[in-house]
């Protein structure tokens, strides 16, 4: 009798620890089953975080390369200072100088350069217009040269000079080389400084 009460009493402690155990257990996953779709529903409407960005990379900076100084139209710098100076002493003159005839030399010197490097080869005649000299000109051309042009440009709005100044087609490369055309008029005239008075003007001898 009393193995039956124990048996019987042992079973019963077996089924409640049993029935609390399955009893919790089954709480437990109810709560995650019902923990689970709220996280997902809050997974997703949670908003997504893009990944930073990366920023580019620095483009490298090309470098400038300074672009080479041209010869210009003749490595002669002395004849380039040449024509400035006769070109000045054309504006200025001296009435112990022949004004027109120093600068027509110096400028025919510097135009029959310009005439070469066209093909000019039959000096001082040329087949060639103005055009074609001015594109080897422009092409050639340094900035001494540009100096010789404004010199000679200043010469030309002086008056007094003309292409039949200039033998040959000389002419037409000097007014290329100027950019501007012969200004009519007579060439300027030079100053006589007497003593005690003030300076005489007096046109000078022109050829």
């Amino acid at each position: 009798m009393l193995e039956w009460r124990t048996l019987a009493l042992g079973l019963a402690v077996f089924t409640a620890t049993f029935m609390m155990g399955w009893w919790f257990g089954l709480g437990n996953l109810a709560s995650r089953l019902r923990a689970s779709p709220a996280r997902a529903v809050a997974i997703a409407a949670a908003p997504a975080q893009a990944p930073a960005a990366e920023a580019p990379p620095a483009a490298p900076v090309p470098a400038v390369a300074t672009p080479p100084e041209r010869p210009g139209l003749t490595d002669d710098d002395g004849l380039r200072r040449q024509v400035i100076l006769r070109a000045r002493g054309y504006q200025e003159p001296a009435c112990n100088q022949d004004a027109k005839a120093l600068y027509v030399r110096a400028a025919t010197s510097y135009a029959e350069v310009l005439m070469r490097a066209a093909g000019c080869q039959a000096f001082p005649k040329c087949g060639l217009g103005m055009h074609a000299l001015d594109r080897v000109w422009q092409s050639s051309r340094s900035a001494a040269d540009l100096a010789v042009a404004e010199a000679m440009a200043a010469v030309h709005k002086a008056g007094g000079l003309s292409k039949r100044s200039f033998r040959g087609d000389v002419g037409r490369a000097v007014q290329v080389i100027a950019a501007v055309e012969f200004e009519p008029g007579p060439a300027p005239s030079c100053a006589v400084a007497s003593a005690g008075s003030r300076p005489a003007v007096r046109d000078r001898i022109r050829r």
